[in-house]
């Protein structure tokens, strides 16, 4: 199932970020597809060995030579991706002006639909190797982590049918339509539902896509007495953050309440922090919130998810994107 979900969303992300399908679901053996996931393997095994950790000595290690490879396996698909829509801008710009847009892409408010690689190309001071590398970030941290949310979400759900079913009962109530599977989801729509907003924020407390992440400090500071000069490579552990128990009382429960408006608990800017906070918080947090709700709800409405044999007891790997380690087993049934 994971990789499933894993496969769909990033044909998903592909067809957001560059405007191109690559029809991974279909062709789950493209290199473009390994490579990514191979590259991320690669890092975060880089993180525990000594040898690997140093710039100067990580040349004798065969990953260097592979991950090498993957790299450019990348950077030619998305060079080749950004040579044909830069191409093709400019014969526009040549063939009907700068100002002209086609109809035939115009969205359902009358606006044009483009992706962000669109935007980036219209991006005058940016240059081919700039354009990459923000479109290489957008594929590489989108994809799995909304893979991510997407399967504990299913999981906890699964845990907790109580919870399955109540959510069920209010994306019913909200879509009122009597064909609630074909029913338009519009982001009105989803403000709607206030339990899928608790829901989803309580898996990513418990489960948090990205578990760690990386900072450098700007300038010299002190904690609990100790000075830490700027410059310093800081490691925020964003798992056990999301676990402290004076913020979270009994915080392995999972409990979307913690999130209603009538919660008493009093949270600061830093004690949730999901998709990181401040300057360098997550570009695509919005969008990925969106792809997890329309997704639940549209899973949610077609099928009851039951335990299996060892739901209860799935074992989650640690990596630079939390996902589990094995398969979960789940039953699915139509409603």
């Amino acid at each position: 199932m994971y990789q499933y979900i894993t496969l769909h969303a990033l044909d998903s992300i592909c067809e957001t970020s560059m405007g191109v399908s690559i029809n991974a679901l279909d062709n789950p053996d493209n290199a473009y597809v390994h490579a990514i996931k191979d590259f991320g393997s690669i890092v975060i095994q880089r993180t525990f060995s000594a040898l690997r950790s140093f710039p100067l000595l990580y040349f004798l290690h065969p990953f260097y030579w592979r991950q090498q490879k993957l790299i450019k396996t990348m950077h030619n698909f998305t060079n080749s991706v950004i040579k044909a829509k830069r191409q093709a801008l400019e014969e526009k710009r040549h063939t009907e002006g700068e100002t002209k847009e086609h109809n035939e892409d115009d969205g359902i408010y009358g606006k044009k639909r483009m992706s962000f690689l669109d935007l980036l190309l219209n991006e005058s001071s940016m240059s081919d190797a700039d354009i990459r590398e923000e479109v290489d970030t957008f594929m590489f941290e989108g994809h799995d982590t909304t893979t991510s949310g997407i399967y504990f979400s299913l999981m906890a759900l699964t845990m907790h049918p109580d919870i399955q079913e109540r959510l069920y009962g209010e994306i019913r109530q909200v879509l009122e339509t009597g064909e609630e599977r074909h029913a338009p989801l519009t982001n009105a729509t989803l403000q709607q539902m206030k339990y899928l907003d608790m829901v989803i924020k309580e898996v990513l407390r418990v489960y948090p896509s990205v578990p760690i992440i990386g900072r450098e400090l700007l300038e010299d500071v002190e904690i609990n007495g100790c000075q830490v000069p700027r410059g310093t490579a800081m490691v925020v552990i964003i798992h056990n953050v999301h676990r402290n128990a004076e913020v979270f009382p009994d915080p392995e429960r999972f409990d979307p309440e913690r999130f209603s408006d009538e919660s008493g608990g009093k949270r600061g800017p830093y004690d949730y922090i999901p998709f990181s906070v401040g300057a360098r918080n997550c570009i695509g947090q919005k969008y990925a919130l969106l792809e997890m709700k329309v997704t639940l709800v549209k899973l949610l409405l077609a099928y009851r998810f039951i335990p299996g044999k060892s739901t209860d007891s799935i074992r989650i790997q640690g990596d630079l994107v939390l996902r589990p380690f094995g398969n979960m087993a789940l039953r699915i049934e139509s409603r």
